[in-house]
Order: C-alpha cells, then structure tokens, then sequence
C-alpha cells in the first residue's frame, strides 16, 4: 500500500533550500540598499561642492583664495569641504605656477563625508582677464 505525501527526508530538503533561497535575496536586498545610500550621498556631496565652487567663482579674481577644511552646517554637518586655489599659466593649465601671478587660477574643491570611502572633487579655471 503507498502512502500519499512527502517523506520526513523530503520535507527537511526543501526546508534547507528555501533558507538558502531566503538568504541569498536577503543579502541581495542588503547590498542594494547599503549602495543606494552610498549612492544619495555622493549625490549630496557632488551637490555641495558644485554649491561652494560656484559661490567661490562669483567673488572677484583677486578673493578667490584657498580655504582649509571645514564641516559644513545643519543636516550637512556629516559633510566638510576643502578648496585649493592655485595660479596657473595658459600653457600648463594643470601645472601650478609659483611665485608669479598669472591671469588664470586653477579652483579645486574637494568634499568629503564620513561614511564615504570616497571624495567627491570639481575643478574649473577662473581668468583675471577683462574683456575690455
């Protein structure tokens, strides 16, 4: 006579290949998250640092002037910017010229967060000159 169903071995088989199944979305989902969070912060970051390069630019040639790190406030405070000014010639547009004061000065600023590996850095070139 057969019985219908499954057996004892049967049943703890699928138990343990479901937990398997489980756990690997599980990890899935974890890692997904985790990057999206990297993923809005380096988008937070990249918006900062466009902010400060375009408030640094906006001064006239003469104030444009490199700046230490420093955290910025409120809900950003997580974050600290750093910004390094250098003159350099139309020749060598990557090179720092020193001791001289050519009419370009290369605009660096470099945010940082606390829980990025990474930094997020934007660069543009300012001219002294006047279009008179």
């Amino acid at each position: 006579m057969k019985r219908k169903g499954f057996t004892f071995v049967e049943l703890i088989m699928t138990v343990i290949l479901g937990a398997i199944t489980v756990y690997s979305l599980l990890l899935i989902f974890v890692s997904a998250t985790t990057e999206s969070v990297d993923s809005e912060a380096l988008c937070v970051a990249l918006y900062l640092a466009n902010g400060k390069l375009e408030s640094i630019t906006s001064r006239s040639f003469d104030t444009i002037t490199s700046e230490a790190q420093t955290s910025f406030t409120g809900s950003f405070n997580t974050y600290s910017s750093e910004v390094e000014v250098a003159y350099v010639s139309a020749e060598a547009l990557d090179v720092p010229v020193v001791g001289t004061s050519e009419s370009y000065k290369r605009v660096k600023v470099r945010v940082t967060q606390v829980f990025l590996p990474v930094s997020i850095e934007v660069t543009t070139l300012v001219t002294g000159m006047s279009n008179d």
